[in-house]
């Protein structure tokens, strides 16, 4: 099964670290969302999603035993099974998003999840602009 990753856990080191492995990946985009910093952090806003034009990110190859793991480490985020394209193909998807409890509209990103971020983005090939884009947000902090 798939799951689709948009922010920190496109980072290899971090997906090795909780998982122990490091799936095969797919560059993803999930149309109908867009990339925010709303989630409350330890140093500002966390990455999540909201309704919007679309977000780039990447699809891992995960099994149930790497879901568990998962969920016990993001309990502030539900899971939800989306619609994504690969290769231009829609595929389903996990991808987890902030339970609105956990969120605050109001929070600078944290400058540490988009260093993570634009690591996993390079890592991953996702488009240089994106990575571009990616890369402005952290110089504006």
């Amino acid at each position: 099964m798939w799951l689709f990753v948009y922010g920190t856990l496109m980072d290899p080191e971090k997906v090795k670290r909780i998982l122990k492995r490091l799936p095969k990946s797919r560059i993803a985009y999930l149309p109908g969302y867009e990339l925010t910093f709303n989630k409350k952090g330890d140093k500002g806003g966390n990455p999540n999603l909201k309704p919007g034009r679309g977000v780039w990110g990447v699809v891992y190859d995960v099994n149930e035993s790497d879901l568990r793991k998962l969920d016990l480490v993001s309990p502030k985020y539900a899971r939800k099974y989306v619609e994504v394209l690969v290769d231009g193909k829609p595929v389903k998807a996990w991808v987890y998003i902030a339970k609105p409890e956990y969120t605050d509209d109001g929070l600078k990103p944290d400058r540490s999840c988009i260093e993570r971020m634009v690591r996993g983005a390079r890592y991953h090939g996702l488009p240089e602009d994106y990575v571009n884009w990616l890369e402005n947000l952290m110089n504006e902090l």
